[in-house]
């Protein structure tokens, strides 16, 4: 994933990080479905933000092969549905 293509959030979590592109995109979904969760993160302060941050950066920190494994996982079933998408096209 590009830094173009990142959203605010994810934008935010590598100023705030110095992370890859696609460890900001996890950090923020985690922040969204693991610490807080919610599918909106504008309710949030800065402060608010940080912290939901570093808590979800811990949380892929210590459980890095499971979200690793999950992300995969989900990348292949949307390129799978991609594919069968094009074959119907």
């Amino acid at each position: 994933m590009s830094k173009s293509r990142l959203g605010p959030y994810a934008k935010t979590i590598r100023g705030l990080f110095h992370c890859k592109p696609s460890e900001a995109a996890m950090i923020e979904d985690i922040m969204r479905n693991d610490v807080l969760h919610t599918v909106a993160l504008d309710w949030l302060s800065a402060d608010e933000f940080k912290t939901a941050a570093r808590k979800a950066a811990l949380l892929l920190a210590a459980n890095r092969a499971d979200y690793e494994e999950y992300y995969a996982g989900t990348r292949a079933i949307f390129a799978e549905m991609q594919a069968t998408q094009a074959k119907k096209g």
